[in-house]
């Protein structure tokens, strides 16, 4: 009954003031929205020089190498039983005790010291990022998923090169490297 005594304008102000208040309330959801994006991007951009620090740490993925790149099951040295440095002797001793020119083993001997020489200097970076104060720090800041990605790496670098098994072969390591560039990658979506 009271609602046949509002006259026009008082129907138009009514509708008017919804319609102000459906603006207003999409307006500030917007806002929210468009603030959460520049709180996300904030965060990432903090978190890059964590990841970047993760990355810069470990080898290219493209020169990643490994003993069974050139080692095989016929030089049976393959496996935890000979350290770095004896595979090298045994090799230089086959090559000495070899009576014709051996062009194979001299390549394995070549590529070898390459190896050492190759895991000396990442293994000396990753060390040297793990032993610094900023590590606790990349540690804290950084997910989960790409802390456990980068040790997978790290266990799997250091096991290829103490232990030497077929396992443990560069494809496996760039397995690795890719799970973390993307764990890094999924990090930093928004």
């Amino acid at each position: 009954m009271w609602i046949n005594k509002i006259t026009a304008d008082g129907w138009i102000s009514f509708i008017g003031s919804i319609i102000g208040a459906i603006i207003t309330a999409i307006s500030i959801i917007i806002t929210i929205r468009i603030n959460n994006k520049q709180i996300k991007q904030q965060m990432i951009e903090k978190i890059r020089p964590y990841h970047d620090a993760l990355k810069e740490s470990i080898p290219s993925y493209d020169y990643i190498m490994t003993q069974s790149d050139y080692l095989d099951e016929e030089d049976n040295l393959l496996g935890g039983f000979v350290d770095v440095e004896g595979r090298l002797s045994i090799l230089e001793k086959r090559l000495r005790d070899s009576e014709e020119p051996n062009g194979l083993l001299e390549y394995k001997i070549e590529q070898h010291k390459k190896y050492m020489e190759y895991w000396s200097k990442s293994n000396s970076k990753i060390e040297e990022f793990m032993n610094s104060g900023f590590y606790n720090a990349v540690k804290s800041a950084c997910d989960g998923e790409v802390i456990k990605c980068y040790y997978d790496f790290f266990v799997a670098f250091h096991n290829e090169h103490f232990y030497s098994g077929p396992i443990i072969d560069t494809d496996l390591l760039r397995g690795n490297l890719s799970r973390l560039f993307e764990a890094i990658k999924n990090a930093e979506k928004f």
